[in-house]
């Protein structure tokens, strides 16, 4: 045998390592691929759901929002005048009669 066959000649511990290093990188691109295809699986009806259900309802929430402030702020308002005319023991008509 010459240096250059002596060479090309591996140990078999050195192949089993590799063997096996080889496979580990095959199984973890394997673990990989199969997170991502249920990843895949998932989030679309995930999104899906979101679209469909908290859109609408926060778009509602909002259009309700809106409409009750329309009604409740001029109460609210008038609620404030009253109590602010009740602590000082004067009406409307009193403040418009001190204005002339």
């Amino acid at each position: 045998m010459s240096a250059a066959d002596q060479a090309d000649r591996h140990h078999p511990a050195e192949v089993g390592a590799v063997v096996a290093e080889v496979a580990g990188d095959g199984l973890r691109a394997t673990e990989v691929a199969v997170a991502v295809f249920i990843g895949l699986l998932v989030c679309p009806p995930l999104l899906t759901l979101a679209v469909a259900v908290a859109v609408p309802m926060i778009a509602i929430a909002a259009v309700v929002g809106i409409v009750g402030s329309v009604f409740v702020a001029p109460i609210l308002l008038v609620r404030h005048v009253r109590a602010h005319h009740r602590t000082h023991g004067s009406t409307l008509f009193l403040h418009r009669l001190r204005r002339q």
